[in-house]
């Protein structure tokens, strides 16, 4: 698994970037959010974090300007009848923290509003995705001291992988400074969820 290329941007369209790593050229599709972040680096350094997807007939490769967005979009894609290029322009077409909104909103509409998305399929996705990236997300983004929506989403992910509930996460984020770098606030989470535990 590639989690990320680092190189230099070879070229770049509204669909895909070509990043050269030594010579080798890694071609990878990439959202209009990612575009816009990176458009003015050609011929400069660049990091991608990357999701390759592998079907019978093609592999291809997809880069995102945050492990946020790549976050976002393997949930995309568990969805059934959401393939790459539909949660490619999903997130071409809603920034991550207007998702979770629509997503905790119930907001189908809206997210039908993204080209090659349906309103059937917008419904889908909101009940297979609003325990996953719902409300609390979007909760803590907004009410946590200091912001920082894409850190914030980091540690939940994080510590929701080590069996952690979100939502009990999300809470001790609520109580914490999220200015503070990934590390000592992923540690100070941790903290607070084991004196919770430890009542």
């Amino acid at each position: 698994m590639i989690h990320f290329v680092h190189g230099t941007l070879a070229k770049i369209t509204n669909d895909y970037a070509v990043i050269d790593c030594g010579g080798v050229g890694f071609k990878m599709g990439i959202s209009l959010s990612t575009v816009s972040k990176i458009s003015m680096k050609s011929g400069k350094d660049v990091l991608l974090y990357t999701y390759m997807a592998v079907s019978e007939d093609n592999i291809a490769l997809y880069g995102f300007s945050d492990e946020d967005e790549l976050s976002l979009f393997t949930r995309l894609i568990s969805v059934s009848g959401i393939g790459p290029k539909a949660a490619m322009s999903i997130l071409g077409t809603f920034s991550p923290d207007d998702l979770r909104s629509a997503i905790a909103n119930g907001d189908a509409k809206t997210i039908a509003q993204a080209q090659g998305i349906g309103l059937k399929t917008a419904q889908k996705l909101i009940i297979e995705l609003k325990d996953k990236v719902g409300a609390s997300d979007v909760e803590v983004s907004t009410s946590s001291k200091g912001g920082n929506s894409e850190k914030i989403v980091q540690v939940v992910d994080t510590l929701s992988l080590y069996g952690f509930p979100r939502a009990k996460v999300t809470e001790a984020l609520k109580k914490l400074d999220t200015s503070l770098p990934l590390e000592e606030l992923i540690a100070q989470t941790l903290r607070v969820l084991g004196k919770e535990s430890g009542r």
